[in-house]
């Protein structure tokens, strides 16, 4: 076979084709020498940092470089421990950041740049390829900020479920527990304290000459009276403790934990002080005082209705006796 019947040689590729490739290729080639200066820059380079060519040749890659990106690139150079000069490198590396175009507007790039040897192995300089990612940061912001709104909307929500459910649990006027939510944790409380052994008490309160103070001075006064109760008792209460409004003017505090002789303590504190406040509601002074009634699981009732039945009964006697007193001796049963 002869050699005009074989493949034809292929052409050199000379620099001018090898230009015309680059430019055709659609990214953005430069080269720079060892001092990172542009000797080489690709159509879209000049193109994507809004320069003519001849205004970019000769000048340092790091003219155009937003003060972050250089703050990027030292950190990389002194991460590979090759000297403070952040554009010395030996080996391929990829970063990104922000460049100026000629109009001042910035652009993000992602660089891929590797060095450059001759023959002789001295470092001549470099060759990048540069891609224009200004579009695809905007989406990822455009995207953190979608997702930092939906979660300050979820914040909220949860916020304004947190405060929807203990507006649910709490009784308006005096800022207690409701008795329905009282209910139901007494109930889990006592299922518990049953299966444990444990023991817990209750405390009930109504309080003295309620609807005197009513039918002398009008409800807004009454309820100026039980606001000064349930201060009271969020004051006083512990972390473990259940307050609630049971409806009224009666109260009842749940004391996990605590055995007879504790509540009658608890109950005595209470009723000494609220005896001691003095209540001012609309220029009229008024002294308040309460009946108490205090019943103990296991030992002396066996279920919340039990423990709600005795304590009721105790409180009222209390009042038969004088008011203002507390009462659950055993015998009072």
């Amino acid at each position: 076979m002869s050699e005009s019947d074989g493949p034809s040689n292929p052409r050199p590729i000379t620099e001018a084709r090898l230009l015309a490739m680059v430019n055709a290729s659609g990214d953005s080639f430069w080269e720079t020498d060892a001092q990172r200066r542009f000797v080489h820059l690709s159509d879209n380079m000049c193109r994507m940092m809004g320069y003519p060519r001849e205004e970019l040749q000769g000048r340092v890659v790091i003219e155009f470089m937003t003060p972050e990106y250089r703050a990027e690139i030292m950190r990389m150079a002194a991460a590979r421990g090759e000297g403070d000069n952040p554009l010395v490198h030996t080996h391929p590396i990829r970063h990104e950041g922000e460049f100026f175009r000629k109009d001042g507007s910035r652009l993000w790039v992602e660089t891929v740049s590797v060095p450059v040897f001759d023959d002789d192995g001295t470092h001549i300089g470099y060759f990048g390829i540069t891609r224009d990612t200004t579009e695809r940061k905007r989406a990822e912001q455009a995207q953190r900020e979608a997702n930092h709104r939906l979660e300050m909307q979820l914040e909220h929500i949860n916020e304004l479920h947190a405060k929807l459910r203990e507006q649910a649990i709490r009784d308006d006027l005096t800022g207690v527990h409701s008795r329905r939510h009282f209910i139901d944790v007494s109930e889990r409380e006592i299922a518990h304290a049953r299966q444990h052994g444990g023991v817990l008490s209750l405390v009930m309160m109504d309080l003295d000459h309620f609807k005197a103070i009513n039918d002398a001075h009008g409800h807004p006064v009454g309820d100026v009276a039980l606001r000064a109760v349930g201060s009271m008792l969020r004051a006083t209460t512990q972390a473990e403790d259940l307050a609630c409004r049971l409806g009224g003017e009666e109260f009842a505090v749940l004391l996990l934990g605590t055995d007879h002789e504790a509540a009658l303590q608890r109950a005595e504190t209470w009723r000494t002080t609220l005896a001691a406040t003095s209540v001012l509601a609309e220029g009229i002074a008024l002294r308040l005082t309460a009946s108490f009634g205090v019943a103990t699981f296991p030992s002396q009732a066996g279920s919340l209705s039990e423990l709600l039945k005795l304590a009721d009964h105790r409180m009222y006697q209390a009042k038969a006796t004088g008011r203002d007193r507390v009462a659950g001796e055993a015998a009072d049963g």
